[in-house]
């Protein structure tokens, strides 16, 4: 007969989650950061190498052709991943040979560019297509592998940091925007493929020493890592997770790009700051705080009471007379913590057991369908009028918080 163990005053009924695997969290968080500044030196000399080799007819085409690409990219990457994600090298392969092939396009452009070559100029734009395609196809596979390794109770934890990352070098990219026109496009394309090298590094080191059980297709605390088939209850499931992701990117583009572009004043802080790099800022500080709210309330209700505060706050800074101010912006930045956080963590776990990919690449590629949409009613640059934003922000709120409300109706037993 076992003894029955004694009680002891203060310990928690509630088993304590396996620790996280923070070697391959850091490598997955490093990945994304490399990946991200390797977007701020392509959409830096996009613009400035079309036109010096004489295609400024495709500028416009281009300013757009990142985010409809994405939507189709991003989900298959993910998608094929998912197949062989009980493998040990299932999503790190495609992973590899993406980034790789995105390192050598840097390469490539910078020896071509220093010897001025004169076939470049034809192949420059399949070569930016190419870029684009290799960088969209490693995104999805690589945050998959955040809800593969990282304990259920504990993922948004993990996202927080992810979101801590993107949120500092977002804050920044116009600063590192100006220090890559500075040193050239030679050297920064050879910087750009040293740090996309750094990150694929990183990340394999992390993967080796979390030691991940690869065996029987399970993760951690015995999750299942072996893609299910889709049902078409699930094909519902990913397309309201794409609609949703499309909602937010919409909020996304109000608070990063149209915000900025209606305001009255500028934010207090740096003279090289707009009220965007004081709003991912905040974002990425508050990033600790809103993962601890989105862990006790759950994804898809934190997902929808962030959606909610921040248009309510969207709304008060739109019609006051002067903008929003510094405090204003802090809100702002840490409900957008609040938002992405929870919609990642939500991408990773509504779909069924082992489509993390997918489910990352709908997210990615909705928010980044999103974005060039916004683009395209609202043009890339100029003053915007506050009443067709208002118009974006009320569409945009709505569907959002629909698609938190059926998600969450059919994601059974509370587990979002």
């Amino acid at each position: 007969m076992t003894p029955v163990q004694p009680f002891k005053p203060g310990a928690s009924a509630r088993p304590e989650a396996p620790p996280i695997p923070w070697g391959l969290v850091g490598g997955v968080v490093a990945l994304q950061a490399c990946l991200q500044l390797g977007w701020i030196v392509y959409s830096t000399y996009q613009p400035v190498l079309l036109q010096r080799f004489g295609f400024t007819d495709l500028l416009a085409v281009f300013a757009l052709l990142g985010g409809f690409l994405g939507l189709v990219v991003e989900p298959l990457s993910g998608a094929l991943s998912d197949r062989h994600g009980g493998q040990a090298r299932g999503r790190l392969l495609p992973i590899t040979v993406a980034v790789t092939l995105a390192g050598l396009i840097f390469l490539t452009t910078a020896a071509l560019l220093q010897q001025g070559s004169p076939w470049f100029s034809p192949g420059l734009p399949w070569l930016m297509v190419l870029w684009v395609v290799a960088v969209q196809w490693a995104s999805s596979p690589n945050l998959a592998q955040l809800n593969e390794a990282v304990p259920l109770r504990s993922l948004p934890l993990a996202v927080a940091v992810l979101t801590v990352s993107q949120g500092l070098i977002g804050a920044f990219s116009g600063d590192l925007a100006r220090l890559a026109l500075r040193l050239g496009p030679a050297a920064t394309f050879l910087l750009g493929a040293l740090v996309l090298a750094l990150g694929l590094t990183v990340l394999r080191s992390g993967r080796s020493s979390a030691s991940l059980s690869f065996r029987n297709g399970q993760g951690p605390g015995g999750r299942q890592r072996l893609a299910t088939p889709l049902g078409p209850a699930d094909l519902v499931q990913a397309a309201l997770l794409l609609g949703l992701a499309l909602a937010v990117g919409g909020l996304g583009q109000i608070l990063l790009d149209l915000l900025p572009r209606l305001a009255r004043s500028a934010a207090p802080g740096p003279e090289t700051w707009g009220p965007g790099s004081v709003l991912l800022l905040c974002s990425a500080i508050g990033a600790p705080l809103t993962a601890r709210a989105v862990g006790r309330w759950g994804r898809l209700p934190s997902l929808a009471g962030g959606i909610l505060l921040l248009a309510g706050v969207l709304v008060v800074g739109l019609l006051l007379p002067r903008g929003p101010g510094l405090p204003q912006l802090a809100l702002l930045g840490v409900l957008h913590s609040l938002v992405v956080t929870s919609l990642t963590a939500t991408s990773l776990t509504v779909l069924p057991m082992g489509r993390s990919g997918l489910g990352a690449g709908l997210a990615l590629g909705g928010t980044g369908l999103a974005g060039s949409l916004v683009r395209l009613g609202f043009g890339a640059a100029g003053p915007v009028g506050s009443g067709r934003v208002l118009v974006l922000l009320a569409a945009s709120t709505v569907t959002a918080l629909v698609g938190c409300l059926l998600l969450a109706r059919r994601h059974r037993r509370g587990v979002a």
